[in-house]
């Protein structure tokens, strides 16, 4: 069992799994020659030419590698017991976009955006975010020709096959098309099989550490880091609105669709240009914004959506028999607030272990496993240390490779650690972020919450609410939404858009139908 604890230690990339149910160490990809493939994909990722008559056998390697970097899968049964049956995550694939472009207006007055145009338009912006902070990009006037290239030849690679004959774009879902691109980018810039991710949200996470301490400074304060009722609802709901900070500087991209609320709690441009911008921030100034956070979850109407939190109470917090949380975090911020907030309710309940589980990489601004050792050592995560060592709480190493959870690709060690510490236990579910809801969208076998804002189109188009966070709970085997692809169109609850595509079925509609029969969520 991993656990993090102050001595950290980064987990050997060539972990033998054993016979633990994973794909073989040695080869991320399937099959037995792949040093056979290293040597072709130099000469074949840098020719257009090459890539249009590449082999199937290629085409099925590069699509694996570009969908997952995970090198130890768990097998799908394994999986199925906790995640539901194998699917095809998110709301769509990308491909989608091919066959029914209209599928993608977030409203019936939205303009219709081609594929191979939209293809065109996120590489380039992916490629524009690339070249600030990536070190071979960094600095470069690159051509027109060169941008051309790489766009033609990643449309060659979207139309890769892989075993079963399914072409890539067809096996990329809408929450994930960023950190694919990125992916692309990076293999052929680097003619690399494996290239290092670029730390695109370096600054802005840097800030938001400095946020989240003095945040955390004062909501103790206000007296809301106490084992109450009042306090710990307080700190769920402050560590949904935390996702706002920011959002001004975010990449649209990043959410898969237009982005609402930017000016919430915005940071200036200028306190994210580079590090010594950050260290430069004024604790006054960010004690001031954190100060209007706490003001503004205090505010008449400060509420959830939708809002699950009584049964959460009751399954998780004052959970009567010996209970598992199994915690998949979000952006960096927000899972600081998360970790205090589950400090409190381990000491509040002391039959409540939590399996705690950043991103294993960096993927845009989410919390990462590398990130933890600095965070266990500021003198306000001390009790969360000590729980580490004591075992009441395991940070995992072998989170999402992605920036959201891809049930197609969960590692075998963390399916080692999730049965390993769940056995006599009841086990619940909890994720944050929207990317997350959307992706796993139902189906499971567990009893799952998940929190958000409904601050992005593809939210309150999944979710039916605009404007508000929520707090859900979905039951074991209930879809959170279905029928994107046959959506009906109406208008959000505040009556701001009109027209929009909402799925056939939204969580609201499920919560709807859930009390009209009675069910408590």
């Amino acid at each position: 069992m991993n656990r993090i604890v102050p001595e950290y230690h980064q987990p050997s990339p060539g972990l033998d799994p054993g016979n633990n149910g994973c794909a073989a160490a040695s080869d991320p990809i399937g099959g037995c020659d792949f040093s056979l493939f290293q040597k072709q994909f130099a000469p074949m990722i840098s020719s257009i030419p090459r890539l249009m008559n590449a082999s199937r056998l290629f085409q099925a390697r590069m699509v694996r590698l570009i969908l997952s970097r995970e090198k130890h899968i768990a097998s799908p049964d394994r999986i199925a017991r906790f995640f539901g049956p194998y699917r095809m995550p998110g709301t769509s694939s990308i491909g989608l976009r091919k066959r029914s472009p209209e599928l993608f207006q977030d409203t019936r007055e939205d303009g219709i955006e081609t594929y191979g145009h939209w293809i065109g338009r996120m590489i380039n912006q992916t490629l524009k975010r690339m070249e600030r902070c990536h070190a071979s990009l960094s600095g470069k006037n690159l051509s027109e020709q060169f941008r051309e290239e790489l766009v033609e030849k990643i449309r060659i690679i979207l139309e890769f096959r892989d075993e079963e004959g399914t072409p890539l774009c067809e096996l990329i879902p809408q929450q994930m098309y960023e950190d694919v691109f990125i992916t692309m980018i990076l293999m052929i810039l680097e003619t690399d099989t494996a290239p290092a991710a670029p730390n695109l949200y370096k600054a802005f996470n840097g800030i938001c550490h400095r946020l989240a301490l003095s945040l955390i400074s004062g909501l103790a304060g206000d007296g809301f880091l106490r084992p109450t009722d009042s306090a710990v609802r307080q700190l769920i709901y402050i560590a949904v609105l935390s996702g706002y900070v920011g959002i001004n500087l975010k990449s649209s991209a990043s959410a898969a669709s237009s982005l609402l609320n930017r000016d919430l709690i915005p940071i200036p441009k200028h306190w994210v240009r580079h590090m010594k911008s950050v260290r430069a921030v004024l604790p006054e100034e960010l004690d001031r914004l954190s100060r209007a956070m706490i003001d503004m979850s205090k505010n008449e109407g400060a509420a959830f959506g939708l809002d699950s939190t009584r049964m959460y109470f009751q399954e998780v917090i004052d959970a009567k028999k010996p209970t598992l949380l199994v915690f998949f975090c979000d952006d960096y911020m927000e899972s600081l607030i998360d970790l205090k907030r589950f400090e409190i309710m381990i000491t509040r309940n002391p039959r409540l272990d939590i399996l705690f589980i950043p991103r294993n990489g960096r993927y845009g601004n989410d919390l990462a496993y590398s990130d933890m050792p600095k965070i266990l050592k500021e003198p306000v995560f001390q009790q969360i240390a000590r729980m580490c060592r004591e075992g009441r709480l395991v940070i995992s190493p072998y989170g999402p490779m992605a920036g959201c959870i891809d049930t197609r690709f969960i590692s075998g060690q963390l399916m080692d650690q999730i049965e390993t510490l769940s056995a006599g236990k009841t086990i619940i579910l909890e994720t944050k972020g929207c990317r997350n809801f959307e992706m796993l969208s139902g189906s499971l076998c567990l009893p799952w919450y998940t929190s958000f804002n409904c601050n992005r189109a593809l939210s309150i188009r999944t979710v039916g609410i605009d404007m508000e966070p929520v707090f859900l709970r979905i039951p074991p085997g209930l879809k959170a939404y279905d029928g994107f692809a046959e959506p009906r169109t109406g208008s959000t609850p505040s009556g701001r858009s009109n027209g929009v595509k909402f799925a056939r079925m939204t969580t609201l509609d499920l919560y709807n139908r859930l009390a009209d029969r009675g069910y408590s969520v």
